[in-house]
C-alpha cells in the first residue's frame, strides 16, 4: 500500500492530507484532538475495499495551517469542505473519530449533498451540563516552558488517554500533541459549544457508530444508540486509539457499511 501526502489550498491556508489511491466514492477521514491524519494509516492498510481514502489534518494540527483566530466548529467543518472541493471530491463517505466525529457530523447535517454515509467512533452526544463538565477537563495547559517541563506533561497526557498501546504510537501522538499545543486549546475552546445532538438527529445518510468500553465517551454511547436507532452499531476493542489498536475491526465495519449501500 502506498500513501501519498499532499496539500490543498483553501481560502484561509493549506490543508495537509494523506491519501490511499483507489476507485469509487472516497472515504474522507477526520482525526481526533490532538492527533493528525497519521492516525488513519493503519486503517488505510487494513481496508479491503477499493475506495480511495483521504485523511485531512484539521487547521492547527498535523501539517495544516494554523488559524489566526479561534474557529467555531462550523468554521472548522467549512474548511474541511473547502479542502474536499479543492481535491475535487463530490459525494463521499465521511469518517470521524472523537473531535473528527464532531466535524463529520457537522458536514453530514449541513452538506447532505456531500454525504453518502457517516461513520463515527465516539459520537459526542453530550448534554449542556455534560459539556460544562468536559470544559473543566479539556483543554490541558500545554504552554511552552523554558525548562522543557511541558514536554513531559504532554508525554504523560498521551499515556493517560491510552496512547501507550505501543512505544511507536506513544511517540507519534506525543509529537502530534506537541505540534498542536495551540490548536488543541483552540479546538477545545469551541467543541463543547457545538449542539452535536441537534446535528446528529438531522443527519439523513446511513450511519455507523462505534465505541469501545474503555473509550472516554463510552458512558454516552447508549444515548447515541437511543437517539438514532436507525444507525448501525459496533462495539470495538481498544480505548481512545482504536484505529491503531483494532484497525482490522474498524476497517471491516466501515467496509460493511459501504457495501450495504
Amino acid at each position: 500500500m502506498s500513501i501519498v501526502k499532499g496539500y490543498v489550498q483553501t481560502d484561509l491556508g493549506q490543508i495537509h492530507y494523506r491519501k490511499k489511491e483507489g476507485e469509487g466514492l472516497p472515504i474522507v477521514c477526520f482525526h481526533q484532538t490532538a492527533s493528525s491524519s497519521a492516525m488513519f494509516e493503519a486503517f488505510m492498510a487494513e481496508f479491503a475495499g477499493s475506495n480511495p481514502i483521504i485523511a485531512l489534518d484539521t487547521p492547527g494540527f498535523g501539517g495544516s495551517y494554523d488559524p489566526i483566530d479561534e474557529p467555531t466548529m462550523d468554521q472548522y467543518a467549512d474548511q474541511m469542505v473547502d479542502a474536499m472541493r479543492g481535491l475535487d471530491i463530490g459525494k463521499a463517505h465521511l469518517f470521524g473519530h472523537h473531535t473528527g466525529a464532531s466535524i463529520a457530523v457537522e458536514i453530514a447535517a449541513r452538506y447532505s449533498d456531500l454525504s453518502e454515509s457517516l461513520t463515527m467512533i465516539g459520537p459526542v452526544v453530550i448534554t449542556r451540563e455534560e459539556a460544562e463538565m468536559f470544559k473543566q477537563v479539556y483543554p490541558k495547559d500545554f504552554s511552552l516552558k523554558a525548562d522543557g517541563s511541558h514536554i513531559m506533561k504532554m508525554w504523560a497526557y498521551v499515556e493517560e488517554i491510552g496512547g501507550n498501546h505501543s512505544l511507536a504510537l506513544h511517540h507519534r501522538e506525543f509529537v502530534d500533541t506537541a505540534r498542536a499545543w495551540e490548536g488543541h486549546i483552540k479546538m477545545y475552546s469551541q467543541i463543547w459549544d457545538q449542539d452535536f445532538i441537534a446535528l446528529y438527529q438531522a443527519v439523513q445518510c446511513p450511519m455507523l457508530i462505534m465505541c469501545s468500553e474503555n473509550d472516554v465517551l463510552w458512558s454516552i454511547f447508549e444515548r447515541a444508540q437511543e437517539l438514532r436507532p436507525d444507525a448501525s452499531v459496533k462495539v470495538i476493542a481498544g480505548s481512545n486509539f482504536q484505529l491503531d489498536e483494532a484497525p482490522g475491526e474498524v476497517a471491516s465495519a466501515v467496509h460493511a457499511l459501504i457495501s450495504e449501500g
